[in-house]
């Protein structure tokens, strides 16, 4: 037995729990349930600002009014030819008058955080009130106002 060299069956597996516990700290500390989560909500604020765009072109080529402006799902836009197509993540709504129109996407990423005095629901909005966009927290949909 002087001539043997090797790790113990004991060793091996001390070793092998080691690794394990070290593997589990790294997947909590990355957790990547909430990258994934960051990763949907960069494309949720890419494509209401691809519908921000489009609503702004629309705007401009209806001489300053929303109106016609197809709600939710962006009909007119798309038919158009002012997106090619209709994000599904992207909401539309367009006030009555057609004064007014907002574009958001609900976002799911805890790192998403509501401004100061604001809860509820996190939607990542544009608002053609004042050209902006945003997260806005909010217990019931965001208006034209996004507020």
């Amino acid at each position: 037995m002087k001539g043997l060299k090797g790790f113990t069956l004991i060793e091996l597996l001390v070793v092998i729990t080691i690794l394990g516990i070290l593997a589990a700290v790294v997947m909590v500390a990355i957790n990547p349930g909430e990258r994934i989560n960051e990763a949907n909500d960069s494309g949720k604020k890419n494509d209401v600002g691809q519908v921000a765009t489009a609503l702004e072109s629309y705007f401009t080529a209806q001489k300053g009014s929303y109106t016609g402006a197809t709600q939710g799902d962006g009909g007119t836009l798309v038919s158009q030819g002012y997106v090619k197509r209709w994000p599904t993540t992207a909401t539309l709504t367009v006030a009555a008058d057609g004064s007014a129109a907002a574009t958001y996407a609900t976002l799911a990423a805890a790192s998403a955080s509501c401004p100061v005095g604001q809860s509820g629901i996190k939607y990542w909005c544009y608002t053609s009130v004042d050209g902006q966009s945003g997260i806005l927290c909010s217990a019931a949909t965001p208006s034209t106002a996004c507020n």
